[in-house]
């Protein structure tokens, strides 16, 4: 059984993250989707736009952008590893074909009007790696300008995060759940690493997500070692959406680095 019909039965407990894509601005994607990771307890996410200018977390975000989906019909988050090269989910691009016509805004962002927003074509796939839950794939320059010389890369620690280290999620969402019509702007999740072994390659943590994080980058918080170089690639949830008890979970450091050293980065 292929990953995403597995992702399909899981209804309650286990799912993944990726979400129908609707009209422009209309993102609340199939409301009735069991592809979806969860919200820990109340919602404290922010908008990446509210960080600090100069801060650490504002600078790591701008390489994570909004990726449309358009073979398949959803919409997943992804980020720059070198200057034309993302990292998204296996269970968003899983093959050539679901790459035809992606395209990231890396300015996908509050206060940006839609006509303003940037479109790369990312729509070259180098490769997937399903037990990692993911993909590779290359962007074209724009205007002569390849999208990491714009708005930087990120880099993927040497090492796995450490229990109850802090940590935060860079994705683009919104509470659709609570506002059906809102924006999935970019947004920044703080939280901890609950679990640095919940399974032989994964990481769990408790900063808040839903469906359409998928492929986000999971970076160490200020203080912990690796501070803000990626230590996840987000993926799945547990649980259901505002209970505590709930966790979000992604492929560790480890893992990412060793799929990428495959295609040489």
């Amino acid at each position: 059984m292929s990953l995403k019909l597995v992702r399909a039965f899981l209804v309650v407990g286990l799912t993944g993250c990726g979400v129908a894509e609707l009209p422009e601005d209309v993102p609340n994607a199939d409301a009735a989707s069991v592809e979806s990771p969860v919200i820990v307890g109340s919602v404290n996410w922010t908008e990446a736009t509210a960080l600090g200018s100069t801060s650490t977390e504002r600078t790591r975000s701008k390489a994570v952008g909004y990726l449309s989906i358009p073979a398949v019909g959803s919409r997943c988050t992804a980020w720059l590893v070198a200057n034309d090269k993302i990292v998204t989910n296996n269970h968003c691009v899983g093959s050539a074909a679901d790459a035809v016509g992606a395209r990231v805004s890396f300015n996908y962002e509050n206060g940006v009007a839609s006509a303003s927003r940037i479109w790369y074509d990312c729509s070259t796939f180098v490769r997937t790696w399903t037990a990692e839950d993911m993909t590779v794939l290359t962007c074209k320059a724009l205007n002569g300008t390849l999208p990491g010389a714009v708005y930087g890369k990120l880099t993927v620690a040497s090492a796995n995060a450490a229990n109850s280290s802090a940590m935060y999620v860079l994705h683009q969402n919104c509470d659709y759940n609570a506002t059906p019509s809102c924006v999935p702007n970019k947004k920044y999740s703080p939280g901890s690493v609950l679990n640095t072994n919940v399974t032989s390659n994964e990481l769990s943590y408790n900063a808040d997500t839903l469906g359409g994080s998928s492929g986000s980058p999971v970076l160490a918080g200020t203080g912990a070692a690796n501070a803000h170089l990626v230590i996840g690639l987000h993926h799945v949830g547990v649980g259901s959406n505002y209970s505590t008890s709930a966790s979000n979970r992604g492929v560790e450091a480890t893992a990412i680095r060793a799929r990428l050293a495959e295609i040489g980065l």
